[in-house]
């Protein structure tokens, strides 16, 4: 509520109750997951803000009011979701889990490491997130490629896009970092079809998939 009232200076702003029956007098609201039916209630509202970037919980609302919804991604969010997917990329480009097995073992077996250029990272989602993700991979030397539904344009990576060029996106990328949003289009996306069409002549010897999304 502090936060709100800072930015939003003369504005009525209160944090409501879910248990109230019905909820006048507000334009806008900002949520993260409310109780189904609760925004039905919300007489005269013109907006919905999502605070975050999954925006599936309330689409499976079905009272949900016919009013713009708009989703949210902040910095803080974006850089760790960043944070997550470079530290699991790395992991798998280096071996972590073979090194510590092996330190777990008193053992020194250090097994080759190719350098990060001879790896093919893919994004399925080059959204906001994946955006950035693609971008970090990219300084420090993966070759990244992303896919969506729509083509993007991001410095040094390279997009593919739509159902008709899946196949290649996947046929170039030994670790799949998927990003996609919770949508019908979306739902079962990651199966033994797509995973059996992931590059298997890489360094890293078999795929490895990253799931950072829904």
């Amino acid at each position: 509520l502090h936060r709100f009232s800072e930015r939003l200076s003369g504005r009525r702003i209160v944090i409501a109750n879910e248990q109230d029956a019905v909820v006048e007098g507000f334009r806008y609201a900002a949520v993260w997951k409310p109780t189904h039916g609760f925004l039905a209630r919300c007489k005269g509202l013109e907006v919905i803000f999502n605070l975050g970037a999954g925006v599936d919980a309330l689409l499976q609302d079905r009272t949900l009011p016919n009013v713009p919804l708009v989703r949210i991604v902040n910095q803080d969010l974006r850089k760790r979701m960043t944070e997550y997917v470079v530290l699991h990329c790395l992991m798998h480009h280096r071996r972590q889990r073979a090194l510590d097995d092996a330190q777990a073992r008193c053992v020194w077996e250090a097994d080759e490491q190719p350098a990060a250029a001879a790896v093919r990272v893919g994004i399925l989602g080059l959204g906001e997130l994946g955006q950035d993700a693609a971008e970090v991979l990219h300084r420090i030397g993966f070759q990244v490629a992303g896919w969506s539904r729509a083509r993007k344009t991001v410095p040094g990576i390279r997009s593919y896009a739509g159902q008709g060029e899946l196949n290649e996106f996947l046929g170039r990328t030994d670790i799949l970092v998927a990003l996609v949003p919770l949508t019908p289009d979306t739902q079962g996306i990651l199966n033994r079809d797509l995973f059996q069409r992931l590059a298997r002549d890489g360094e890293l010897g078999s795929p490895v998939l990253i799931n950072a999304g829904r």
